[in-house]
């Protein structure tokens, strides 16, 4: 069954989010946990807004899904006491629901800037770690490039993402409101990854000409900054060119913040400034602006949650868009749901088509010799499954659960001693 666990905008606000957030300490123990050699599979799928763990696993009753449910918020979280906090925030998803939310997420109809241009690439990079891993393999890996092409094609079929549509873009968008002419306004951009470069872009766009692109690495700083006709500065500089600013945005991957409100404050009186109107765009997660640097004169902070309001106008540009969209999600959602029912089926099934492979294998080895044994073992398990297995695909495509014949085919047949005459190598390994 597919399960996940997920923590997102919509149902935490950001202390929360970032409260959950899968920092590399936690990816590391969620993917160390990765046995190859069982059927389950996992993958976390992190954005600005979200953190989700979807995971193959071979739980069927309600009792089995609430251990499996205790057993990864406890490595997610590394304690009972944070998994009973993750418990307690995270929405959970099983089946249809889980695979249903995450192809809305990669269409973009879940994000909270519509049409999030950003999320296909953080989807592919948690694709991609999964992949690296061994967490995502033959089912997840079919899920995820399923999803992926449902917000490939979503971009591509609709206009769902048109005009701004990252977060970063909307960042440019609310300085220029606070603003009005960009011209004469100093913004600083830390961190030139993605998001930061999305923000920067948009601000040239808008009119700006004093742009300061500050990244731990001078020469994506440098490159950026070229781009946008800014000029770079070395992360060392932080705190003197925010004493000077009239607005930054702020988009690193730092786990803890790296604007603190005592240092700014020094900086700003240092440099005569602490007056002056200071706007910090902080668009990280976890936070990277010390929410305390609000209580500065003339400070203003605006997280991921302030930004939600400033983001409806945008919003309502491709909302018509948003029909065609789920269109293409329920279209996908059937095609991969009748993939993921034969699986499912083969894997209810797997303990008799063992037995009998096995079985037929040597009987027929027996009468005609190896040659003919194992094509026809092949072909007379085949036409024997075919009814059973056209039938455990119904029954998963009508949500009918499949724990109690599992349970019995397992009984039956993997703890009956058949498994003692081992099929030939070419079959068992199928």
């Amino acid at each position: 069954m597919l399960i996940s666990l997920a923590v997102d905008y919509r149902f935490a606000d950001v202390s929360t989010r970032e409260f959950f957030h899968f920092s590399e300490e936690r990816l590391r123990r969620l993917y160390a946990k990765v046995d190859r050699r069982s059927r389950e599979e996992i993958v976390a799928v992190q954005t600005c807004n979200r953190s989700e763990l979807y995971v193959w696993h071979s739980a069927g009753s309600p009792e089995e899904l609430e251990d499996a449910y205790w057993r990864l918020a406890r490595r997610w979280m590394g304690s009972a006491t944070g998994a009973r906090q993750l418990l307690d925030a995270a929405r959970r998803r099983e089946g249809r629901a889980a695979v249903e939310h995450l192809f809305r997420v990669a269409a973009g109809v879940e994000s909270q800037v519509l049409g999030d241009g950003q999320l296909l690439g953080q989807l592919r990079d948690a694709y991609r770690m999964a992949a690296v891993q061994g967490g995502a393999r033959s089912v997840l890996h079919r899920f995820l490039e399923r999803a992926l092409h449902v917000g490939k094609r979503v971009r591509s079929e609709t206009g769902l993402s048109s005009g701004r549509h990252s977060v970063g873009a909307e960042a440019a968008a609310v300085v220029a409101r606070r603003f009005g002419s960009l011209a004469a306004v100093r913004v600083v951009i830390v961190g030139c990854g993605k998001t930061g470069e999305r923000a920067a872009r948009q601000l040239m766009k808008l009119g700006a000409r004093d742009l300061v692109l500050v990244n731990r690495s001078m020469g994506r700083a440098e490159q950026l900054a070229q781009a946008v006709r800014g000029r770079a500065a070395p992360m060392e500089a932080l705190y003197g060119e925010l004493a000077l600013a009239d607005a930054a945005v702020v988009a690193t991957s730092a786990s803890s913040p790296i604007i603190c409100t005592d240092p700014l404050a020094a900086a700003r009186a240092d440099s005569h400034t602490e007056r002056e109107p200071l706007l910090l765009v902080d668009l990280s997660m976890p936070r990277n602006v010390a929410p305390t640097a609000a209580e500065l004169p003339s400070v203003v902070i605006v997280d991921l949650d302030a930004l939600r309001p400033a983001l409806a106008a945008a919003e309502r540009e491709r909302v018509s868009s948003v029909p065609e969209a789920e269109e293409i999600v329920q279209d996908e959602l059937a095609d991969f749901l009748t993939w993921l029912a034969a699986a499912s089926a083969r894997e209810a099934i797997r303990p008799l088509r063992k037995v009998l492979e096995s079985v037929c294998y040597r009987e027929v080895s027996f009468a005609s010799g190896d040659d003919v044994a194992q094509r026809t073992a092949e072909r007379i398990v085949a036409k024997v499954l075919a009814r059973p297995m056209i039938e455990l695909r119904g029954a998963l495509l009508r949500g009918e659960p499949l724990d109690t014949l599992t349970g019995s085919l397992v009984r039956l047949f993997e703890q009956a001693g058949y498994g003692d005459h081992p099929s030939p190598p070419s079959v068992a390994a199928r």
